[in-house]
């Protein structure tokens, strides 16, 4: 569906072509560099999400590379700032795009403020517009006098303007040319957000809604990096949950999936705002929490909340659930494969050593690297 979907965007772009070569005519040779280069970028997207459709190199294969590699979406912006200000006068610019859960992400660039009113748009009465100019009366020689908008799509979710300090600064032939930089940028714009919801889909278990492996495996080495930048603490639990598979084959494979989703709900509900849990692809009861600014004890404290909320009621039909874990903190020597290495032998000896229990790293059991 995102394939078809971003492939069609990308595709309105040559149904653009005779306007455009309608419209490039009065433009500057700037302006037409410009927007050559925003239609090189839309191009390199179309053909290789068309080879991901195709499905060279195995079905779906590389679909997230070749979105990712082309559609980030501040590069997206910035190259639609960069062609707008091309035109003559054009002192200021700004792009912004309302998401569906209402919020509005915007780019500015030159006399535009990050902070300033981003609601210059269409008529105040919600009507369909084409264009939209405004004058403003300022002192001094170096305000913004003249402004210029135009809807960047055809649902008129997103706009982009641009600013000049001259009076009467935009005529007609600049209409025509802001208006055909928006049409080209549109269909970026589309996919930049299409990928967006791709990473975070990626980076989300389905079943508990807590992070993905993926997620996992990008997460701790940022976190080791930033722990090691500011000197700070930071500890790794490795969970499994206690005789998982037997839910799964005593009942069934649903109850076993509501489990997984309850466990989730739990975590989340326990855990800070500056921690991140993770589910493990290696296993379906396994997981993994990193928990930045927490030594040893802290990080035992937290665990032990956490297991009072997993045993303060039965999770169904699948009753009691516990868990075996082990616990490490971040050494100076770490590395990534370390620092979970020596939690994954904490967890394994909490598992053969009865179950229903955590060990830490301090452990004389957990040997030294």
């Amino acid at each position: 569906m995102v394939i078809v979907a971003a492939f069609g965007a990308i595709c309105v772009v040559g149904a653009l072509v005779a306007l455009w070569a309608v419209l490039l005519r009065p433009l500057d040779a700037r302006v037409a560099t410009a927007l050559q280069q925003v239609d090189g970028r839309l191009a390199g997207i179309a053909e290789q999400i068309s080879a991901a459709a195709r499905g060279d190199g195995g079905p779906g294969a590389g679909l997230g590379d070749a979105i990712g590699s082309t559609i980030e979406l501040s590069e997206v912006l910035q190259r639609i700032l960069a062609a707008a200000e091309a035109l003559a006068a054009v002192d200021g610019s700004r792009v912004s795009v309302r998401q569906q859960n209402g919020t509005v992400v915007s780019a500015v660039h030159g006399l535009v403020a990050e902070s300033a009113d981003s609601t210059f748009g269409g008529p105040p009465d919600g009507a369909s517009f084409v264009a939209g100019l405004a004058s403003w009366d300022v002192a001094g020689a170096t305000g913004l006098r003249t402004g210029l908008v135009v809807p960047l799509g055809p649902d008129e979710s997103a706009s982009l303007a641009v600013y000049s300090r001259l009076a009467n600064a935009f005529d007609a032939e600049a209409v025509n040319a802001l208006t055909a930089i928006a049409r080209r940028a549109a269909p970026a714009v589309h996919n930049a957000f299409r990928y967006l919801e791709v990473q975070e889909l990626a980076a989300t278990d389905a079943r508990t809604r807590l992070g993905s492996a993926r997620a996992f495996e990008e997460a701790l080495p940022r976190e080791i990096s930033t722990a090691r930048r500011h000197g700070r603490p930071l500890s790794l639990i490795q969970i499994d949950l206690d005789d998982f598979g037997a839910i799964n084959k005593t009942h069934s494979h649903d109850l076993g999936n509501a489990v997984l989703t309850e466990f989730g709900d739990r975590i989340r509900s326990t855990i800070r705002s500056s921690d991140s849990a993770f589910r493990n692809s290696g296993g379906a009861d396994e997981f993994f929490l990193i928990l930045p600014d927490t030594v040893r004890e802290h990080a035992r404290l937290l665990y032990g909340r956490i297991a009072l909320e997993m045993g303060s009621r039965p999770f169904g039909a699948a009753g009691d659930l516990t868990m075996s874990s082990g616990l490490a903190e971040l050494r100076a020597d770490d590395t990534e494969a370390s620092l979970r290495a020596r939690a994954g032998r904490a967890q394994g000896i909490a598992k053969t050593g009865g179950k229903n229990r955590l060990v830490t790293d301090d452990d004389e059991r957990v040997a030294p690297e």
